[in-house]
């Protein structure tokens, strides 16, 4: 039984290798782009990364000790995090049709969904990036995690101006050893398997804003 949605018409395209990552240039109009950034600016918190929480040398990780942890090595940023409500609804539905059709188009991944989106902002005068990472999580989640799905496929939404708004900041795919640079403009989604090893470079200047989501569903198999 095909596991295909529909009928597509390029099917060699549809039953390729899996793409590093694919992009949707123009997924939101800029008067659109600004409005998220008005919603997403509001109450930002700083970035974490999963880690241990202490030191427990010799200790399997359990529920208890693995957690978010605060790393600016690893990871400085702001963030917020968005729910769907009568203010974000559109952003949701718009969000939704993009990863819909990409996903039918480039990677047909059985996916269930997701249920909020992470305002990020990337100030170069705390010198943000985000190292080498993947997405996808394995092993222990935090004990207040209940979800027993895992990320499948990521999207970033560039919210504002390379050229204008900010330096740096390139979202990079691949490997440290031989990183491919996303070409990216203000506007532009792009969207990659979770497991798939990125990394935001360091802003030179300016601050570097995008939206980012996680989309869930069951394990690979």
């Amino acid at each position: 039984m095909s596991n295909y949605k529909g009928l597509y018409n390029d099917p060699n395209e549809r039953a390729r290798v899996t793409y590093p990552y694919v992009y949707w240039e123009d997924a939101f109009s800029r008067e659109e782009l600004d409005a998220i950034c008005e919603i997403g600016s509001r109450d930002l918190i700083e970035g974490t990364i999963a880690g241990k929480k202490e030191n427990h040398d010799g200790v399997a990780d359990t529920p208890k000790n693995v957690g978010p942890v605060s790393n600016k090595s690893v990871r400085s940023s702001k963030v917020s995090f968005h729910k769907k409500n009568d203010e974000t609804e559109w952003i949701f539905e718009r969000l939704n049709g993009l990863i819909e059709m990409c996903n039918n188009r480039w990677y047909n991944y059985d996916l269930n969904g997701y249920e909020a989106f992470q305002y990020t902002e990337y100030h170069w005068d705390e010198e943000g990036h985000y190292d080498w990472h993947v997405d996808s999580q394995f092993g222990v989640l935090p004990y207040d995690n209940l979800n027993l799905e895992m990320r499948k496929l990521s999207l970033t939404l560039l919210l504002n101006d390379p050229e204008e708004d900010f330096e740096g900041g390139e979202l990079q795919i691949g490997s440290p050893l031989n990183p491919e640079t996303c070409a990216t403009k203000k506007g532009t989604a792009i969207l990659f398997p979770s497991f798939q090893l990125h990394r935001v470079a360091p802003v030179r200047k300016g601050i570097r804003k995008s939206l980012v989501v996680w989309v869930l569903g069951p394990k690979f198999k």
